[in-house]
């Protein structure tokens, strides 16, 4: 009696840890072409090579790749995949800053819109891992395999126990209540334990910032500081605009635009920071109308308007000015951060009048 199989179907399972990886491959590359553009500018932009050769370091950003896909596809188990992750994204920075030498025909490595580009695909990068991140909730199916995955370490060599923990969570509140989660679960009980590795140095630097920032945002004063940088910031911008439009546009003369280039025509960058300041400053004037009506609406309308200035005023202020464009980027994630940590108080704070009010029913 020859009994028929149906086919093995194309199936893609989720990775729970996969926000950690695509984190790790996204700052890898953001650090590199950052250290790379340093080390060259510094340096004089020297050529490795010589007699008509000249060895470009996108090359060595190929390789690093090729090696992170041979480390994910020859070697199991969760470590492989973090420094697959690390090596990965050093060789996809180290690609990326190859850029303008494959979009223009003179192979110009300084064709200015570059980094500007190079900006814009890692904005798409974050967004993208964003979506991957909240795409749905873990279905059973993909509980059991992430929870088999834990057990493949710790026969490996040994699992740390949060991780276990983390993977008997995962069984039990994905409802995955077959007999195979089940065997899972005993055997994630069972599986050689490794001791929690005590944190690396940058992990305690982390852990120190984590700290005094929490404290100051919840300093009385900290809250009033960030809605006036806001309400200044979008002024300053306002003004600047009116400005170079009135001297650009017109012809009068010449601005230092934002302090970074002079200025004395409306290009397209210009036209564009301009358009995108004007719509991120709109953004913040709502937030402050907001203010005495509800908090958390105005933080949310604080959030849209540095949301606006990473993924489109950057965009425009990277084509101009590198390090200054830097500057306004490290400012804009300060602000961001501390508004995350605003909204989500609000929020606790809702949470705990509903609940008292609840109560008096």
């Amino acid at each position: 009696m020859i009994t028929a199989h149906r086919p093995v179907k194309l199936q893609f399972i989720r990775n729970i840890e996969a926000t950690s990886y695509l984190e790790s491959v996204l700052w890898s590359a953001v650090t590199t072409v950052l250290v790379i553009r340093a080390f060259l500018a510094s340096t004089g932009y020297p050529q490795l090579g010589g007699r008509g050769l000249h060895i470009a370091h996108m090359l060595w950003g190929g390789l690093l790749m090729f090696a992170a896909l041979v480390l994910t596809l020859a070697v199991l188990g969760h470590d492989s995949k973090r420094v697959a992750a690390i090596i990965g994204g050093i060789g996809f920075g180290t690609f990326i800053d190859e850029l303008g030498k494959f979009i223009t025909s003179d192979n110009d490595y300084f064709f200015q819109p570059t980094i500007a580009l190079i900006y814009v695909i890692f904005i798409l990068m974050f967004l993208a891992f964003r979506e991957i991140e909240h795409r749905r909730a873990v279905s059973p199916r993909e509980a059991l395999a992430n929870a088999a995955e834990v057990l493949v370490d710790g026969l490996a060599g040994g699992v740390s126990p949060s991780r276990v923990t983390q993977a008997i969570y995962l069984l039990e509140q994905s409802g995955a209540n077959t007999g195979t989660a089940e065997a899972l679960r005993q055997a994630l009980l069972s599986v050689q334990r490794a001791e929690e590795s005590s944190p690396s140095l940058v992990t305690r630097i982390r852990a120190f910032v984590a700290r005094g920032y929490r404290w100051l945002v919840h300093t009385a004063w900290f809250q009033r500081v960030v809605v006036a940088l806001f309400v200044i910031n979008a002024l300053g911008l306002v003004l600047i605009a009116l400005v170079v439009a009135l001297v650009a546009g017109f012809g009068i003369g010449t601005v230092r635009l934002t302090g970074l280039l002079p200025v004395n025509e409306l290009s397209v960058a210009t036209t564009g920071e301009m358009i995108a300041s004007l719509v991120s400053s709109l953004a913040t004037f709502i937030g402050v109308t907001r203010l005495r009506i509800s908090r958390q609406a105005a933080y949310r309308w604080f959030k849209r308007s540095i949301l606006l200035s990473i993924f489109f005023v950057q965009v425009f202020l990277f084509y101009q000015n590198q390090l200054g464009a830097l500057l306004g980027l490290g400012s804009d994630l300060l602000l961001l951060g501390g508004l995350n940590v605003m909204l989500s108080q609000e929020a606790a704070l809702q949470v705990t009048r509903h609940a008292a009010i609840a109560s008096r029913h």
